[in-house]
């Protein structure tokens, strides 16, 4: 089962493996699809930098993808 990960009214678009940071994006149309288990370590990631100050979480939202 796939799912799209919106941050703050943001979708997840992917990496910048340059910067080592994840992408996140307004709009539907750049979201990546993710598996259970990436998206598992996105959540975990994104409640470290919440934890850590990093950023401010207003809202995380799990779609699932049909």
């Amino acid at each position: 089962m796939k799912h799209l990960l919106v941050l703050n009214g943001q979708y997840y678009s992917g990496e910048n493996a340059a910067e080592n940071k994840l992408v996140f994006k307004e709009g539907r149309s750049n979201a990546v699809a993710i598996d259970e288990r990436r998206l598992r370590y996105l959540i975990q990631t994104i409640i470290g930098w919440f934890m850590s100050g990093e950023i401010e979480l207003k809202r995380i939202e799990v779609l699932k993808v049909v």
